[in-house]
């Protein structure tokens, strides 16, 4: 009877440790991704920015793409932890296009300047 309880608790044991592995990589996985996704964002607000100093120009075209690109940037950074989470959520591969294409769209969804991009 001592036996069977043994074994038994060793195959439990075993069990639940070969189910532990792949949340383990799953987790480690999610880091990876996090961390392309997080950097990927930097790179966005980074470009938004770099194009906001174009505020300068002479061209009133220039100029509104200057502005757009300075609140995207200041959008991005504010609300950079839950972009993030969203992209995890939505499943959003780790790629520049997709990220940029993400984050364009959650400005427009929230900005109520939809209609100078527009003009």
């Amino acid at each position: 009877m001592r036996t069977n309880a043994t074994i038994i608790f060793t195959v439990m044991m075993l069990t639940a440790m070969v189910c532990a592995v792949p949340a383990l990589a799953n987790d480690k996985n999610d880091a990876e991704v996090r961390a392309k996704l997080e950097a990927l964002v930097d790179e966005y607000i980074d470009s938004c920015n770099a194009k906001s100093e174009l505020l300068g120009s002479s061209s009133e075209n220039i100029r509104r793409s200057a502005s757009i690109s300075c609140m995207k940037a200041s959008f991005s950074h504010h609300h950079k932890a839950e972009l993030i989470q969203e992209m995890l959520d939505s499943k959003i591969e780790p790629k520049p296009y997709k990220v940029r294409h993400f984050l364009s769209e959650k400005f427009q969804d929230s900005s109520p300047t939809t209609g100078l991009a527009d003009k």
